[in-house]
């Protein structure tokens, strides 16, 4: 095709813009936009400035045509990779690294409907694909499990480790299911976090532990803190560590802290909201309709729904202990988490686990404030029926087993959430000591009887077993001994104070808890007489000693005061006989400082 002269007739020019997007020779030396004049023989620039008008030379089609075919091929190209990427993935997924199909780990892969038949069908060497194969989220292996720790243990006593975690604490607090087959240094390669604090928590030296213990958190604070890593390792990691941490170092409060990092990691990995429906629109969809791939995207693993539970009672009785932040909020997602587990899985400890969140849920309901400030008082009587009443249908569900029903957690988790419920059953102040309020008989009574069912099981507990308890036994502990103080010094025409110290009494009480703590204090020190003084149970101690000095002294003048003279002083008002303000010491600053002065 012949070029368009400069000097074409009118009818072939243009009066706007230069012909075929060319500029001039002086308007393209100065960048400026090129415009010719109807005549088409100069441009408006230089008939202007009286320049000769010069046509440059015609490489704007070739570069435009260059630019677009570059881009198509440029974006073809990253399609065709992730394409490519894609189908590797998926090769790679039905086929183990031998080339042989593996239908025990393509089952763990992608979630079948139940859990326990590929778990107990795995061989050693496929155990770690169960463990791991269930969840994507585990790629990201946090620390290098080729990091040696100070004090860590041969490989024979991780396995021993592992072990006692296994069959003694898990059991406590089964946030996660760690199948038979699975050996010490498999867990390492796959969670090395998780695998550092379980044995940290299964140690019995305190030195070593104490030294073990250190090096999680501050993993824990560089890795999530500082570097903003996100894996399940580091969540099932962080719940071993907090959950049993009154064995670890108590030189700065950390409770609040780590509880919040465990909230955050929850987010960060999106467990606290339901799995699309499908892939996203930029990933190439599956030729063969692969019904796994459809049933991975639209539920989580059980591996990923237990850690989240278990968030979720950790971080629950933190917030109602401490008070500084909530805790990891609940959704109707967590209830289809507990749905599938009661029914697909057939791991025995997951049923530990559903009473738990259970009876957690009527915990934090109890502990609410809004009933305060809404009611002023406590939850309406019928409310508390309905609380009762789901209480007793946990533990009498057809799928609960005995050995779980008669946990020692499960016991003491019951009685305390029913004294709970009891509790908040008086919100009226006491009646003068003329009027008896034989209702209020009947809650003091059921109070009472909480509170030595919880004991009973507590003193029950084989003294072998104490240091395997999590840490959310101990503020449970303290809530039901101050609600005993409370009905011993309770000053109610409807109450005998006498019958309470005839069903438990109290210094004796204490003292049992005393001699508890200082026996588990020096066995400890017998089974490792090198590994320096055990100092987890120091803030039970020290507690419980403080309390029974105060409460002596107290009961003693109470028994020195006539019956006449506290009579004389309720009838004037001028001592408080209520038992639901006394009772309601979420927030007392007696007991907060009790526990920030030896527990945090």
């Amino acid at each position: 095709m012949e070029p368009v002269p400069l000097n074409a007739p009118e009818t072939q020019a243009t009066s706007t813009s230069a012909l075929g997007g060319r500029a001039c020779t002086n308007c393209a030396r100065v960048k400026c936009k090129c415009i010719y004049r109807a005549d088409g023989a100069t441009c408006e620039r230089c008939f202007r400035l009286k320049k000769e008008c010069t046509a440059s030379a015609s490489v704007g089609r070739r570069v435009v045509k260059r630019r677009g075919i570059s881009r198509t091929a440029r974006l073809e190209e990253k399609l065709d990779e992730l394409v490519s990427c894609l189908k590797a993935q998926r090769e790679n997924g039905k086929k183990d690294p031998d080339g042989e199909l593996d239908d025990a780990g393509d089952q763990g892969e992608y979630e079948s409907e139940t859990e326990e038949p590929s778990v107990a069908a795995l061989t050693p060497a496929t155990a770690t694909n169960s463990l791991g194969g269930t969840t994507l989220l585990s790629a990201a292996i946090t620390p290098d499990s080729s990091i040696s720790f100070p004090e860590e243990p041969s490989p024979s006593e991780a396995e021993e480790l592992l072990k006692r975690f296994r069959e003694e604490i898990i059991g406590f607090f089964p946030f996660v299911y760690v199948p038979p087959h699975v050996a010490s240094q498999q867990l390492r390669e796959l969670y090395p976090f998780l695998w550092l604090n379980i044995v940290c928590t299964a140690l019995t030296s305190p030195r070593r532990r104490t030294a073990l213990g250190d090096q999680a958190r501050s993993i824990v604070i560089q890795k999530v803190a500082v570097e903003r890593e996100k894996s399940l390792d580091l969540l099932l990691g962080l719940l071993t560590l907090v959950g049993w941490s009154h064995l670890q170092r108590r030189d700065r409060p950390f409770w609040t802290l780590f509880s919040q990092l465990i909230v955050t990691l929850v987010c960060d990995l999106g467990l606290h909201r339901p799995v699309p429906d499908g892939p996203s629109i930029f990933c190439a969809p599956s030729k063969d309709g692969d019904p796994r791939m459809t049933s991975f995207y639209r539920r989580r693993t059980h591996e990923e729904q237990r850690a989240v539970l278990g968030a979720f009672v950790v971080t629950s009785m933190i917030s109602n202990v401490f008070k500084h932040a909530p805790g990891l909020r609940w959704s109707p997602l967590f209830d289809s988490y507990l749905s599938n587990l009661a029914q697909d899985s057939t791991v025995s400890q997951d049923e530990s686990l559903i009473a738990q969140v259970r009876m957690q849920l009527i915990v934090n309901q109890m502990y609410d404030d809004s009933w305060q400030t809404s009611t002023g008082g406590g939850p309406p009587p019928l409310y508390l029926s309905a609380l009762r009443s789901q209480l007793h249908d946990i533990t009498r569900h057809e799928k609960i087993g005995t050995a779980v029903r008669n946990h020692p957690m499960i016991l003491e988790l019951y009685h305390f959430t029913e004294l709970l419920i009891n509790e908040s059953a008086i919100s009226k102040p006491a009646t003068p000591w003329h009027e008896p309020d034989l209702r209020r008989f009947e809650v003091y009574q059921n109070c009472l009887v909480s509170i030595k069912s919880f004991l009973d099981a507590f003193f029950s507990t084989p003294i072998a077993v104490f240091g395997s308890m999590p840490f959310t036994s101990y503020p449970q502990l303290v809530r039901v001994i101050r609600c005993l103080h409370r009905l011993t010094t309770l000053q109610d025409p409807a109450w005998d104070r006498a019958a309470v110290r005839q069903t438990v009494d109290l210094i004796p009480t204490c003292d049992k808890i005393i001699g508890t703590f200082e026996y588990l204090k020096a066995a400890s020190t017998l089974v490792a007489p090198d590994a320096g003084e055990d100092e987890s149970h120091n803030w039970g101690l020290g507690v419980f000693r403080k309390m029974r000095a105060t409460w002596q002294n107290e009961l003693a003048n109470m028994d020195a005061t006539s019956t006449t003279s506290r009579e004389t002083s309720l009838i004037d008002g001028t001592q408080s006989g209520g038992f639901a303000t006394s009772m309601d010491f979420s927030g007392d600053p007696w007991l907060s400082d009790v526990l920030n002065d030896f527990w945090e």
